[in-house]
């Protein structure tokens, strides 16, 4: 009776003189160097991993997993300026807004992506397609950082260039390309396959946004980087 009151006792006063966050600190360890030291929250097999907060020279508060920031959180660098979004293995890596603190002055912002912890862009992708009509199966982009500054649009089709009964079906093309941001000074047309024709922008400047058919289907994608870009558009027709 009297040994389970005295440990009933310990247990209080230990809580009470050390907080929760205390213990977790001396038990589940945080393997990113530069915010070791305190640790408060979730653990899983001696490691940080779930909800927690980790002070060190620097701070991370967000997500952890396997003692590494992973998932959404911010980290504090001890020169005040933090990063708040998605962290991968202790890196920053997806998207998320970087805060650099001025004195005297308004705070600097950088907003877009992350690979590894280097900042690649305002975009995931140097593209973007925002819309495509029913029949357009898919649209496919490949991108080559280079000065060619070209856009090459492909599009291939189920029955073009097939024989019928009236005669050859027309192989399908872009037409009636619409600029809407950006600029090209030329175009070529290329009948490249009997299913597929090729047409090429030219001198293309950058960011470039625009909308084409294909007969009566359409097509609206925006490339925000300059370089080379091949566009292949498979349509049901």
């Amino acid at each position: 009776m009297t040994k389970t009151f005295f440990t009933n006792t310990l247990a209080a006063l230990l809580i009470m003189l050390f907080p929760a966050g205390w213990l977790y600190s001396q038990t589940c360890l945080v393997d990113k160097e530069s915010i070791k030291g305190t640790y408060t929250g979730a653990c899983k097999k001696g490691k940080a991993h779930g909800k927690g907060k980790s002070t060190g020279t620097d701070t991370y508060e967000g997500d952890f997993k396997n003692g590494l920031p992973d998932g959404q959180g911010t980290y504090t660098w001890a020169n005040k300026n933090f990063f708040t979004g998605k962290f991968v293995k202790g890196l920053r890596d997806g998207k998320g807004i970087m805060t650099f603190k001025t004195e005297g002055g308004q705070d600097s912002l950088v907003a877009g992506f992350w690979k590894n912890d280097i900042y690649t862009g305002k975009n995931e992708k140097p593209w973007l397609v925002h819309s495509k009509t029913g029949s357009v199966r898919s649209v496919d982009v490949e991108y080559t950082p280079d000065n060619v500054n070209r856009v090459k649009i492909i599009i291939t089709t189920t029955t073009g260039g097939v024989p019928s009964i009236g005669g050859i079906l027309p192989r399908a093309s872009a037409n009636n390309i619409v600029v809407i941001k950006g600029n090209y000074e030329r175009s070529t047309t290329l009948e490249t396959h009997y299913k597929s024709t090729e047409t090429s922008l030219m001198e293309v400047v950058f960011p470039f946004h625009i909308k084409f058919n294909i007969g009566s289907e359409q097509v609206e994608i925006e490339f925000f980087e300059q370089g080379s870009y091949t566009v292949t558009v498979s349509v049901n027709q």
